[in-house]
């Protein structure tokens, strides 16, 4: 019996979901529904309450800056190599 109360209900639904399905959907103002989803959320409520997006943006800017120390450095050599190699050239050609 229970099955077929079951049944039955579950046929009801499916006829009413499949009826509402070829009504026309009314047209659904987005900004004023933005607007009122921003005024009545705050930021501070959904966002997580520990801090890890600022941690891992602080950590990979600290290795971006890093990596470009390194980098000018590695080029700053790599020119007084150049400089100092040129300088010996021109004084082997003046001899």
């Amino acid at each position: 019996m229970k099955k077929l109360l079951l049944a039955s209900v579950s046929v009801m639904a499916f006829a009413s979901a499949a009826a509402n399905a070829n009504a026309q959907p009314e047209k659904i103002n987005l900004q004023s529904l933005i607007n009122t989803a921003m005024t009545s959320v705050k930021m501070a409520d959904v966002l997580p309450e520990n801090d890890a997006h600022i941690v891992v943006k602080k950590q990979s800017k600290a290795i971006l800056a890093e990596e470009i120390q390194v980098q000018l450095h590695k080029n700053l050599l790599a020119m007084t190599k150049s400089e100092e190699r040129l300088i010996a050239t021109e004084a082997t050609e003046a001899e």
